[in-house]
């Protein structure tokens, strides 16, 4: 493999490598060559080139940094398949180590799609779920926009809603708070009468034709949102139903979502071990994907 190589490809990944681990900087020739221990020439001429592409820019100080056509490369890789390339180990490490149901669920365009899965999702139920799509409308969508910043959020619930809403006056603003104080969600079993958002998306995935999803949906309850715990609210006698972590992209944004499938009542050391693990996947996926975080006080 290693007689395969290109030594000119090799220069041109170390300074697009160096300059990406140092986006604040502009570097010169001098700079460059001497942090990659290249010779000047050399270095000049994949400049040169690196620069006539528009992958690099250089300034009146003669000193480079990453270019636009960088920008669009990105863009592009983010919107192929590579990014559920790079999730999928996390996801099968995910499904190994809690042994239930797991998801993988991105925001694309006004939908929210399951892009992959591992294990069943609820006892009995085979239906496979990878590639269904629901429309991002109240209830359905809270945990796909709790991470975005608020006026996001805000549109979302500002959308006609398939089941009319009768949250508690702040209560979406702690869920929010404590989802991204935690870097986390969990979902709860509701009780009899609370119609949540598992309820609709039933329905919704039973593919009735659009009046009559909204004639049934007009006859349900109103979501409370109570299904969704804020903090304080953790009891062991209450089934969990699922817990939820993002995964950002480069700008910052919630892209992603990993869910853990449990509908199981968790001990304080079970429920301690299910988030850690959910949470470490949707944060090795976001450093896999080059995202941040923007709520993480802790990397600033």
């Amino acid at each position: 493999m290693a007689e395969r190589m290109s030594p000119s490809a090799d220069r041109v990944v170390l300074i697009l490598g160096l300059l990406a681990e140092h986006p604040a900087e502009r570097l010169t020739l001098t700079e460059i060559a001497t942090r990659l221990g290249l010779s000047k020439p050399t270095c000049l001429g994949v400049l040169g080139s690196l620069t006539a592409g528009g992958l690099l820019t250089r300034d009146e100080d003669k000193a480079y940094a990453l270019g636009p056509a960088l920008l669009r490369m990105g863009s592009a890789a983010e919107n192929s398949v590579a990014p559920l390339d790079l999730m999928r180990p996390y996801l099968d490490g995910l499904h190994g180590r809690l042994r239930a149901g797991c998801l993988i669920v991105g925001n694309v365009e006004n939908d929210m799609v399951v892009l992959d899965r591992r294990g069943t999702l609820a006892e009995g139920d085979a239906r496979d779920f990878v590639g269904e799509r629901f429309p991002l409308v109240p209830p359905l969508g809270l945990v796909n926009h709790l991470w975005n910043p608020d006026g996001v959020l805000e549109d979302w619930l500002a959308r006609e809603p398939l089941v009319r809403l009768d949250p508690e006056p702040g209560r979406l603003a702690a869920v929010a708070a404590g989802a991204r104080e935690r870097g986390y969600v969990v979902e709860r079993a509701g009780g009899p009468t609370d119609i949540g958002h598992a309820v609709v998306a039933q329905l919704v995935s039973s593919h009735l034709p659009e009046p009559v999803l909204r004639r049934v949906c007009a006859h349900l309850p109103p979501t409370t949102f109570r299904e969704y715990e804020v903090p304080g609210e953790e009891d062991p006698r209450v089934p969990v139903s699922s817990i939820s972590a993002p995964v950002f992209d480069r700008r910052g944004r919630q892209r992603y979502l990993f869910t853990a499938v449990l509908d199981r009542k968790l001990s304080p050391a079970e429920r301690e071990d299910a988030t850690a693990a959910v949470v470490a996947a949707g944060r090795a996926s976001t450093e896999a994907l080059g995202g941040h975080n923007p709520w993480d006080t802790a990397a600033r």
